[in-house]
């Protein structure tokens, strides 16, 4: 469904400095149809980085992209925008997902009408209504702003507003960092269904080790840019004992 080939991305630092700094160092990976692939790696290992090119928010430095066998074009942006609905993504800070001039029903209404899925208000209402009681929200907050809302609210809003355009592949950046235990199985267990029900793909980035041992089919692990571990969570983390701080210790000697 997704491959990435020798994926980079590069930034310069600062504006004068000639140094660069590799986020992104020449990353392959594949996703197929109904599998749920585990990123993982320390902070500032290049996750969230590889996360949005391969969601089409920013332009790689080299590699390719190719969803079902197309090659995705990433030389202006915005980049490959006739796939962009069947490409969605979760993002890792909910809070500025959002557009704090918007209510919330202007921001979960606009992508449906963008992309054509409902020819009225009052028909895409009906629809999020639905998506709010899976992920565990009354409708009343549509009429909130984000400012008026938790951040454990703003992170189950981003996954309805994901899933309301019944995305073929889902991008999913620490989907449930932000929620307690209890909401954090609500929502596992909601994507799993939807996962089961349709096929889609997940790429599943997190730091909890517990998440992607329960979730994930094949884990790969992030260091400076680079994949530097693939397997199955038995093979990558080893024993269940194994915990996120063993982990990270893990990363850090490596």
């Amino acid at each position: 469904m997704l491959e990435a080939i020798a994926l980079q991305k590069h930034f310069r630092q600062g504006f004068f400095s000639q140094r660069t700094v590799r986020a992104v160092d020449g990353v392959s990976l594949c996703l197929t149809a109904g599998e749920t692939l585990g990123l993982t790696g320390n902070s500032g290992s290049g996750k969230s980085t590889l996360a949005r090119m391969l969601a089409g928010l920013i332009k790689p430095s080299a590699g390719r992209i190719l969803y079902q066998d197309v090659e995705l074009p990433t030389s202006s942006p915005p980049f490959f925008t006739p796939r962009r609905r069947p490409l969605q993504m979760i993002f890792q800070n909910p809070l500025l997902a959002f557009d704090p001039r918007q209510q919330l029903r202007q921001a979960l209404l606009e992508p449906l009408l963008t992309h054509r899925l409902i020819s009225s208000t009052a028909q895409g209402l009906d629809r999020l209504s639905g998506l709010l009681h899976a992920v565990g929200l009354e409708e009343e907050l549509l009429l909130r702003y984000p400012h008026q809302i938790s951040g454990g609210q703003a992170q189950r809003l981003t996954i309805a507003r994901a899933l309301s355009l019944e995305p073929e592949l889902l991008i999913a950046d620490e989907p449930a960092a932000m929620l307690d235990v209890v909401a954090q199985a609500q929502v596992m267990a909601l994507l799993h269904q939807l996962q089961n029900r349709t096929g889609i793909g997940m790429l599943l980035i997190s730091h909890d080790t517990e998440l992607l041992r329960a979730s994930a089919s094949r884990v790969l692990v992030m260091v400076n840019g680079q994949i530097t571990a693939a397997g199955t969570p038995a093979a990558v983390f080893g024993p269940p004992a194994t915990d996120l701080f063993s982990l990270r210790r893990q990363l850090t000697t490596t």
